[in-house]
């Protein structure tokens, strides 16, 4: 006669049926896992929430780094555009220290290049043209004033004339002109930039 290998009480055969006295095979085998439902569902909505949640996370966070990011990118174009314009403010001078006037603009590059500087600055941060003009105001023909100037990110000057800038002073918008006249920035950009 048979024994359960569990407790000890007589069965008809001894296999992975349970044994009625204690429930456990009567074979001595770990008792069979109970079956339960598929999780499938609960761990897609999980997902599917998970997901949610990181796209809105990451919406939050674009939408903080985009705009200053576009604005950190304009500020950049102003400072090279300002370096530039510096740049070729140091050979004009410097040929002005040599000769007594300032250069023609006609022959801007024939008169600088390669003496006072290595190349001009051709276009702003934008990649539009830098406007140079010359003038006399003691009425000789040599120029004894000059100006440089950027139309800014919307690439058009406000006036006709560098020399109209004169006392303009600081701005706050990247579209507004950058104009340096005999030695100094008299339109600049100023702390706090908006685009336009």
């Amino acid at each position: 006669m048979p024994y359960c290998a569990y407790c000890g009480t007589q069965v008809a055969q001894v296999s992975f049926t349970p044994c009625p006295s204690c429930g456990k095979p009567t074979n001595g085998a770990p008792r069979a896992a109970a079956k339960s439902g598929s999780n499938a569902p609960v761990v897609l909505i999980f997902v599917v929430i998970g997901g949610l949640v990181l796209l809105a996370i990451i919406g939050i966070i674009a939408a903080i780094a985009i705009p200053n990011l576009l604005t950190a990118m304009q500020r950049s174009k102003q400072k090279r555009t300002m370096a530039d314009i510096r740049s070729l403010a140091t050979a004009v001078e410097a040929y002005a220290t040599d000769r007594n006037s300032y250069p023609d603009p006609e022959a801007l590059e024939q008169e600088l290049v390669p003496k006072y500087i290595a190349s001009i600055p051709a276009t702003d941060g934008w990649t539009t043209p830098l406007r140079y003009e010359c003038w006399s105001d003691s009425g000789e023909a040599a120029c004894d004033s000059y100006a440089i100037g950027s139309a800014g990110k919307d690439a058009v000057f406000d006036r006709d004339s560098l020399r109209a800038y004169e006392g303009a002073g600081a701005t706050t918008n990247f579209d507004a002109d950058i104009v340096f006249i005999n030695g100094a920035f008299v339109q600049y950009p100023d702390a706090a930039q908006t685009g336009g």
